[in-house]
């Protein structure tokens, strides 16, 4: 549907008997049939109005295919509405509403086929001009009420925006203080590593402290070697041997005492 406002228009559809000429000229006699008709008139002008057939084509065409929309496709709230048996005054806020209107003054705004504020409040020119005395009064009250509406509107909108935010932000704090109070893992699960030594038993080793390695000798000099393989084989290795060798030669030497 094209986005063109329509708060200027009244807009109804209905039934009504309209003759069928070709039927007519064949059967000798007038005939008649049921069709769905349009009557669309300007807010303010008591006078001007268009009454078509509701599914003929309309003055308004369809960009993209170059169709000319239908007076039912064109007005589809008043015409669903129609189809629904129900009666359609207009897109907007009822007169009903405006409490500064009277029923005396809503009652002639109905007879220039003005129904909303939004239509009152579009009013211009001649139709205003055939409202008569007070119809700029009336005009200026139906705008100031919308503009108070709309700013109404913008409040709840932004304290809602606002509501929103806070329950946001509650929500992640409640999340980084349930992080805060989490318990620490188990001393045994941060200090620990296991080593498998076969496909059935498991061995916890504790971890190793800083600078400590796996080499029993790392704290011994070359000297220090050399004074412990002449104690384990009563003489101290010739040459200068590399600290490697010492190592290999010490490691026998323990391994014959142990056996």
């Amino acid at each position: 549907m094209p986005d063109m406002d329509f708060t200027h228009l009244h807009v109804e559809f209905f039934n009504d008997a309209v003759e069928n000429k070709a039927k007519s000229r064949e059967a000798g006699r007038p005939v008649y049939e049921d069709r769905e008709m349009v009557r669309i008139r300007m807010a303010g002008d008591k006078l001007s109005s268009i009454v078509a057939p509701a599914n003929d084509q309309s003055s308004i065409t369809n960009p993209h295919t170059q169709r000319r929309y239908t007076y039912a496709e064109l007005h589809e709230g008043p015409y669903e509405a129609f189809k629904k048996g129900q009666e359609y005054r207009g897109t907007g806020t009822p007169l009903e509403e405006l409490t500064f209107i009277s029923a005396a003054i809503r009652k002639t705004l109905h007879g220039f086929n003005i129904y909303t504020a939004e239509a009152l409040a579009a009013l211009d020119g001649t139709p205003l001009q055939k409202l008569g005395m007070g119809g700029r009064e009336w005009k200026d009250q139906a705008q100031a009420y919308l503009d108070r509406a709309s700013g109404t509107a913008d409040l709840s909108r932004f304290a809602q925006e606002n509501a929103d935010l806070r329950a946001q932000i509650e929500a992640l704090q409640e999340q980084m203080a349930a992080i805060g109070a989490a318990p620490p893992k188990a001393a045994s699960d941060s200090f620990r590593t296991y080593a498998k030594v076969s496909t059935t038993e498991e061995v916890i080793m504790p971890d190793k402290d800083a600078g400590e390695t796996d080499d029993p000798w790392a704290a011994y000099s070359d000297d220090d070697l050399k004074a412990e393989i002449k104690e384990l084989t009563g003489a101290a290795p010739r040459g200068t041997p590399r600290r490697e060798t010492l190592i290999e030669i010490l490691n026998d030497a323990r391994g014959k005492e142990v056996a």
